[in-house]
């Protein structure tokens, strides 16, 4: 067997491997905290059956100000909403509600920084749900214990007018 011809492949498969990472640049990776609290507000969820779709909703909005989501949602399907905000001292609640405006959410939780809503449609139609993130003023910038070991730096912990959100959900 003449291993010399066996390896020209691989060396050419390497060489054009190479060339492409080079020539396509860095990648990057971009972590959505909001989604990320989301997600983990589901993590029991999904412990219990549910599936996590990969449809995500996410974004910043003023504090107290009302975001409503158009979603259709499928009749014989249980659904859970997930939000969430990472601004220290931030709360989020959600909601869901039918084309009528009446509330559909059978339960629900809001625990500082995650909240969710489970509902199980009665018809297949388009549902909105409703995310609300909310922040107390009086409590602005961060703790010496959020801040870590380091000083503050102008502009760097200070609330600028808008939240973070994200939004999950899943099904069973």
């Amino acid at each position: 067997m003449n291993l010399t011809k066996n390896r020209r492949p691989v060396r050419l498969t390497l060489l054009a491997l190479g060339g492409f990472i080079l020539l396509g640049g860095p990648l990057h990776g971009f972590v959505n905290e909001a989604i990320s609290l989301a997600l983990e507000a589901a993590t029991p969820y999904v412990e219990q059956g549910f599936e996590v779709r990969e449809d995500n909703w996410s974004g910043e909005v003023e504090p107290g100000k009302p975001l409503l989501i158009r979603h259709q949602l499928f009749r014989g399907n249980e659904y859970w909403f997930w939000a969430g905000t990472s601004w220290p001292g931030a709360t989020i609640k959600v909601d869901i509600f039918d084309n009528e405006g009446n509330s559909v959410g059978l339960e629900s939780f809001a625990k500082d920084s995650f909240a969710g809503v489970r509902c199980l449609p009665q018809k297949t139609a388009t549902y909105f749900i409703r995310v609300v993130a909310s922040y107390e003023k009086e409590r602005e910038g961060l703790t010496a214990a959020e801040r870590g070991a380091n000083d503050p730096v102008d502009g760097v912990g200070e609330f600028s007018g808008s939240l973070d959100w994200g939004l999950v959900y899943g099904y069973r």
